[in-house]
């Protein structure tokens, strides 16, 4: 699926949209729901280098709610993939690999499944508790029953106690 034989690739410039259904991209826990992976490749003789965009559905659970909901995640990302033996390097803009020489291929897999896991929120709230720009709504802080004002300057008698048996 997002395996590509070097020599299949056109020299210089060429690109490809490769349609990823529901069953094929493994998220562990989380469930996949689809998308698209828009790749431009470059290919010279000694590299290729891969600029891909990732357009997904992830469907999540609510923190707040447990209620599912589809997250959608578009992100850009940059790989080099060298003939010659390099350090393999990533960061959150892009990576440098090599490629497997035996079989004349590279492998966007893992990838695109780390560009996509990294998009996640870390704090997964359902639309509903966000505003207009994205950030959590206040949650409601309700307060059952009346609080007579006498009574804020009474200690608690278990504090009273347990002041008690500290002595």
């Amino acid at each position: 699926m997002l395996k590509f034989k070097i020599f299949e690739i056109p020299e210089e410039q060429s690109e490809k949209t490769v349609e990823l259904g529901s069953d094929e991209l493994d998220l562990g826990n989380l469930t996949f729901k689809g998308g698209s992976v828009h790749i431009e490749f470059y290919r010279t003789l000694h590299f290729v280098r891969t600029q891909f965009t990732v357009d997904a559905t992830v469907e999540l659970i609510c923190d707040r709610s447990l209620d599912a909901f589809d997250y959608e995640v578009h992100q850009d990302y940059e790989v080099l993939f060298k003939a010659e033996e390099v350090e393999e390097s990533a960061d959150e803009n892009g990576s440098v690999r090599n490629y497997d020489h035996a079989s004349k291929q590279i492998d966007l897999e893992q990838d695109v499944r780390d560009t996509i896991l990294l998009n996640l929120p870390t704090k997964k709230l359902h639309p509903r508790f966000l505003d207009e720009d994205g950030n959590p709504k206040e949650v409601l802080n309700e307060q059952f029953g009346d609080i007579p004002e006498d009574d804020e300057d009474r200690i608690d008698p278990r504090w009273e106690k347990l002041k008690d048996l500290k002595e």
